[in-house]
Parts: C-alpha cells; structure tokens; sequence
C-alpha cells in the first residue's frame, strides 16, 4: 500500500509540472502576442527623422537604443521597398550590421551584411565591412582583398589603408604597411572618430607607423653583414620617425596613454645611446630627453635618477644633483636614496664654507 501511495504522489507531482509548463507557454504566447499588436509601426514619412536620431545616438556610442530605431526606420520601409529609399535601407542595414560586428555577434552581423550587399554589394561600406568581418574569422586573405577593394573605389579611405597596414605589419611586410599607413594619415587630416577604433584613424596610423619603423630600425641589429653608412644613415632616420610621429600624436590627442608608454621607451632608448657615444658624451643632449621624458610622465623614477647620476658624476653639478634625488625619494622613499641625499647637503655645505 505504500508503495501504491508513493507511486499516485509522484505521478500526482508530474502531472502537476505538466500543467504548469502549459500554463507558462500560454501566459507567454498572450503576452508576446500582447507586445507585438501594441508595437507602434511608424509610416514611411517618419523614417528620415528615425534615421537621423539613430545616427545621433550611434555617434554617441548609444548602440542600445540607436539600433532599436534603425529596426523601427527598416520595419517602416518593409511596406514599400523602392528605389527612392535604396541607400536609405542600405544604411540602416549597415549600421545595424556595425553593431552587432561591435558587439561580436558575428553571424548576426553577416546576416545584416548580406541584406546591404543586395542593395549594392559594391558599396564602399559594405566592402569595407566584410574585410572588418573576415579579419575577425582570421581570414585575412579576404580582408586584405577587401580593405584593397574599397582603396580602389576610394583611394582616400584613411580606415582602409590602416586596416590594411594592419594586415601587413602582421605579415611584417612593414614597407607595403608603412606606405598605407602614410596614406591613412595623409588622408584623415581632420581625425575623425570612427565608432569601431579607439582613436581617430590619423592617430593610431601615426602609432602603428611608429611601431613599424621601430621595428625596421631593429631588423638592422639583426643583419649578418657589417653595416654601411647608409644602414646607419636609415636607422638615423628611422629612429627619429619613430620619435616624431608619436610626439605629433600626443600633441593632437593628448592623453593616449599607449602613445605616451611608447614614446617614452623610445626616448629612453635614445638617451642611453647618447650617454654611450664615447668620444663626445653629449650628456647635455641625454639630459634634455630624461627632461622629456620627465615632462610626459613625472613619476618616471628611472629619467629622475638617470639625470641625478649625470649632474653628480659627470658635470659635477651638486645641486643640480640634490634637486634630482629629491624627487626620486619623494617617488620611491628608499633609505639609499636619502643617504645620497644627506651626503650631497654636506658636501655642498662643505663646499660653500670653503668658498667663504
């Protein structure tokens, strides 16, 4: 018998769940079918003002609610689709593509990609998209092929030549990525902000190009011949590229914290090939970039101290001295650097009763 009991009570809990489940369905069929018949369908004259407050909101980088008005702006031209509204619908399929590529929902992205390539599939966005998308699956055969496809529509697309450039500092084909880095520079003079990239185009082509030119410079180290003048003429050039593009970077779009961390590991590496030329010991030239270096980023303790070492040994400037080893202990308040200290006081309280 109670086995018997046992048996009825489960049976009694499934049908029970059963029920449920049914009862749930059907609440969420009446309240899908409740949403859908209270969503407002905007007529076709409304469309250019949805547009146009989708743009604003994906300027913003409000992709949210942007995205919900360019469905709204598409569902609208779903009742007459004409030629009159062609780039219309294109551009909405695009930026809704934009999204959801930004958002990493792929497939999503490419189906929204295909419906713009029916509308034009030579558009500029549209092939300028799908080499964002293939470069994304790491197809980057395609996207090279793409970026070069919209150059050959545009040859003044500055995101397809970075894209592109990007493509071959990859393949360390750095003199076919320097030359379209150069034309991406060239040709974003007012350093637009475009959504997907983290700085204006002119920006990052001038770090990517200093990189590359680094990255030239370097390769020399690294040749199994004795360098000729003109190798140390080309990495005479190269170095000082290097330094120059990101200086003019920082000067446009202050703040970049990638472009100031290279720029000072550049500067660095300048000032220690200074302080190495033995036959002049240009320190005052090494001095001025540890001074740079200090002006990008006072709490480098390394450019601090580099400059108190060569106001104390070489140039035997005490006070100058003094006043550098100040700041790198009021930066990194070790007991060595106060014993340097207190030693530097007296001897230029020495030095000055000496002179009296």
């Amino acid at each position: 018998m109670e086995n018997r009991s046992l048996f009825s009570s489960r049976r009694w809990l499934i049908y029970t769940e059963i029920f449920a489940i049914i009862v749930f369905i059907a609440i969420a069929a009446i309240l899908i079918q409740k949403s859908n018949s209270e969503q407002e369908l905007y007529p076709l004259s409304q469309v250019e003002n949805l547009i146009t407050e989708a743009d604003t909101l994906f300027a913003k980088q409000d992709f949210g609610d942007a995205i919900l008005l360019y469905w709204q702006a598409l569902i609208a031209m779903d009742q007459a689709k004409t030629d009159a509204n062609a780039e219309t619908r294109l551009h909405a399929n695009l930026r809704i593509a934009e999204i959801y590529s930004q958002s990493s929902w792929v497939k999503d992205a490419w189906s929204r990609l295909k419906n713009a390539s029916i509308i034009n599939p030579e558009d500029e966005q549209v092939l300028l998209l799908s080499g964002k998308l293939y470069r994304d699956l790491s197809n980057q055969e395609e996207a090279a092929n793409h970026f070069i496809s919209v150059i050959d529509k545009n040859a003044g697309n500055a995101e397809a030549h970075y894209l592109l450039g990007v493509l071959y500092q990859g393949r360390k084909q750095y003199s076919d990525a320097s030359f379209h880095y150069l034309e991406a520079i060239n040709n974003d003079t007012d350093l637009k902000n475009v959504s997907s990239e983290k700085a204006p185009i002119g920006i990052l082509a001038r770090l990517q190009l200093s990189r590359t030119y680094n990255k030239m410079f370097q390769s020399y180290r690294f040749l199994d011949r004795e360098l000729t003048n003109e190798d140390y003429a080309e990495m005479s050039r190269l170095e000082s590229q290097s330094i120059i593009l990101l200086k003019e970077a920082n000067q446009l779009y202050p703040g970049m914290q990638e472009i100031v961390n290279d720029l000072i590991g550049l500067l660095y590496y300048r000032a220690s090939a200074l302080k190495r030329e033995a036959a002049t010991r240009p320190y005052a030239d090494a001095l001025e970039v540890y001074e740079e270096i200090v002006e990008l980023d006072p709490t480098e303790v390394q450019a601090w101290q580099e400059m108190a070492e060569i106001y104390e040994s070489y140039l035997r400037d005490k006070e100058q001295a003094l006043e550098m080893y100040q700041q790198v202990y009021k930066l990194e308040p070790h007991s060595t650097f106060l014993a340097i200290i207190k030693s530097l006081e007296e001897d230029i309280a020495t030095e000055k009763e000496q002179n009296n």
